[in-house]
């Protein structure tokens, strides 16, 4: 499921930082009012092995807006929107209600009204579609260097190994939600991908390359709605990974 919602700034424009993923996925987390299911998502996730996974996905924000280089700042002057999926009906629900029934709704400490909320139920029918990235998707490996620090390579959609990390990381992520592993293979293919859709974001201290752009995906057609709805590459409850469908063949 997806919400699309739209808001706008209640008495004045809304300033962000430019990198204002964290204050989003503040905004979310603070909206699930079941504590039960609040610390189990946050803190425990859907797992697989070691990896843990939150199984929701968000959009950057769309609206006439103004960069601020010099201080870092993006404002939005107008309505603004904001995409969210996820395979759990329990954060849709809660993150719903909780924008709607409540007048103090906040981003980044500052107050915002929510326009409207608009839900879609899509289900993808094809096995091969074309989709255009509305969230930075990245893909990368982490490992231990002979000093015994971490290290971690990010890896663009040229790369050789990009289209099996992110097949990798669908197939954790689906085992950890549905107790086995999918039956059909994933294949990504980047179709116009350049230089100008790499994007270097910064969430809580930690620099992360990703890159925008449009790419080909393959699979059954239960795979691709469940990434539809998760997003693909990795990071996706920080903001990564989501995208929308083009079209389908």
């Amino acid at each position: 499921m997806r919400l699309t919602i739209t808001m706008s700034g209640r008495e004045k424009p809304v300033t962000l930082p430019l990198h204002y993923q964290q204050q989003l996925q503040g905004l979310l987390y603070h909206s699930l009012q079941n504590p039960t299911f609040a610390h189990f998502l946050h803190e425990v996730g859907f797992r697989k092995g070691k990896r843990s996974f939150k199984l929701f996905t968000f959009s950057r924000l769309f609206g006439s807006h103004q960069l601020n280089l010099e201080r870092k700042t993006i404002t939005f002057y107008d309505e603004f929107h904001w995409h969210v999926g996820t395979v759990l009906p329990e954060v849709t629900q809660e993150l719903g209600e909780y924008l709607l029934l409540r007048s103090d709704v906040q981003i980044g400490g500052q107050p915002v009204e929510v326009k409207r909320i608009d839900v879609e139920k899509r289900e993808i029918k094809s096995e091969e579609i074309e989709i255009e990235m509305l969230s930075p998707l990245t893909v990368y490996s982490t490992y231990e260097t002979v000093d015994g620090s971490k290290k971690t390579q990010f890896f663009s959609p040229y790369d050789e190994v990009f289209s099996h990390l992110v097949e990798l990381n669908f197939r954790n992520k689906y085992e950890a939600y549905y107790g086995v592993p999918p039956k059909e293979r994933l294949f990504i293919e980047p179709i116009r991908v350049t230089e100008k859709h790499k994007v270097v974001t910064v969430f809580k201290g930690f620099y992360i390359t990703a890159w925008l752009g449009y790419y080909r995906l393959r699979s059954s057609p239960g795979n691709l709605t469940f990434l539809y709805r998760v997003g693909i590459g990795g990071r996706n409850s920080q903001g990564f990974g989501m995208f929308r469908l083009l079209f389908e063949r």
